[in-house]
């Protein structure tokens, strides 16, 4: 067997790049969150095969500190959310490093070959950040409340216990293949057919704002936008796509199981 030492870095992990890639398409084209549950399957795989690996999380400034407000601003791809925008507080993806080099398993970015660090950073466009490397065991980061403000207390924690039980990794994954169908299905078809100003809007609210359509569909709550008068002139349309996303919850549970040691 070929081990990374003894191969062309690049050649050595384009297989398990091409892999991941496959497994998790089509999750990280949905680029309004759970960059964690990509990262976090990404990993598992990597350790399936005997690659060893950390991840590498980088935080904007609103995310680690009360006085700012400034985020990473990435183009929406998909056209999905209301200003074409997306707002992301951090990011993380798993990294290799081997002969000096670091690699950067980021489908967001690059779906053909990992990318470099100076390429990877190109992406945030902030002068300010904080980067940290830590353990790919590690599933998420700890938050503290600071002057009513949530920011990184610079811990992490593994997927176990209630996190592992409540399946937060393959709820993650659903709500990201879910976004992507319904973005598909209803957005993309009512775009191309005429559909009013108000309906398209209507998808963009809940579709193209993670935090709403995770109320809709992974709490099946409540909130300022996804209000009950909206929920209830959808109802058909969110009660379909719950029975898509919790069939889709099934689906990544089976996949998770087949790399988890």
């Amino acid at each position: 067997m070929l081990t990374l030492k003894e191969a062309v870095p690049e050649l050595a992990f384009q297989p398990v790049f091409d892999e991941i890639r496959r497994t998790l398409y089509p999750v990280y084209r949905y680029l309004q969150g759970n960059c964690h549950c990509n990262a976090h399957l990404a990993s598992l795989i990597l350790r399936s095969r005997g690659i060893a690996h950390k991840k590498i999380w980088i935080f904007a400034p609103s995310r680690y500190s009360v006085k700012s407000n400034e985020s990473f601003r990435i183009y929406d791809r998909n056209q999905i959310s209301p200003n074409g925008w997306i707002n992301w507080g951090y990011h993380v993806a798993p990294m290799i490093s081997i002969e000096g080099k670091d690699f950067i398993f980021d489908y967001n970015f690059s779906e053909t070959s990992p990318l470099s660090l100076s390429e990877w950073l190109s992406y945030f466009c902030l002068n300010k950040f904080k980067c940290v490397i830590e353990e790919a065991d590690n599933f998420l980061f700890y938050t503290r409340l600071e002057d009513e403000k949530q920011v990184f207390d610079n811990s992490f924690y593994p997927l176990e216990g209630e996190c592992l039980e409540n399946g937060w990794l393959e709820k993650g994954l659903a709500v990201n293949e879910t976004a992507l169908t319904m973005y598909q299905d209803c957005y993309l078809n009512a775009l191309n057919n005429g559909g009013s100003k108000e309906l398209l809007d209507d998808y963009k609210q809940l579709i193209g704002r993670i935090l709403n359509f995770e109320c809709v569909f992974r709490e099946r709550g409540f909130n300022k936008r996804m209000t009950t008068e909206f929920q209830t002139r959808h109802q058909d349309l969110i009660r379909y796509y719950r029975g898509v996303y919790e069939d889709n919850v099934a689906k990544w549970k089976k996949v998770t199981d087949c790399y988890r040691p």
